[in-house]
């Protein structure tokens, strides 16, 4: 033993600042309601409901992308992840370097694979 007196570690938070909650009870289909309109303006149900309560809300707007923001992520993420196999084959063919076929049509399989599924997606589906 050391000696010391043993002090509880804490984890901080009893020092984080604490807001006050605002609670009202509503029926499903209210909720329903509310958390339709929140989606529609790409809000919570928090944030919808300060901005509509508020002015000037003071606490940060929490908002969810909406579903085209979703469709443009994914394709992009996509996008970059064939891009980045036909830059290594761009990359070989400036250095001289023979690119092996099945390598090749490998690739060419995951950028038709791409092409169909941005097609879909943009039409559409899910």
């Amino acid at each position: 033993m050391s000696g010391r007196p043993e002090t509880k570690r804490t984890s901080g938070s009893e020092n984080r600042q604490r807001y006050p909650r605002i609670y009202s009870r509503v029926t499903h289909a209210e909720r329903a309601q509310i958390e339709s309109d929140a989606a529609a303006h790409g809000l919570t149900v928090g944030s919808y409901l300060r901005w509509l309560a508020l002015e000037r809300p003071e606490t940060r707007t929490i908002r969810r992308p909406l579903p085209s923001e979703i469709l443009l992520a994914k394709l992009k993420g996509e996008a970059g992840r064939v891009n980045g196999n036909l830059a290594q084959f761009l990359r070989l063919a400036n250095r001289g370097e023979l690119v092996q076929p099945d390598e090749l049509g490998e690739t060419m399989k995951q950028v038709r694979d791409f092409y169909a599924t941005a097609l879909e997606l943009l039409k559409g589906g899910h």
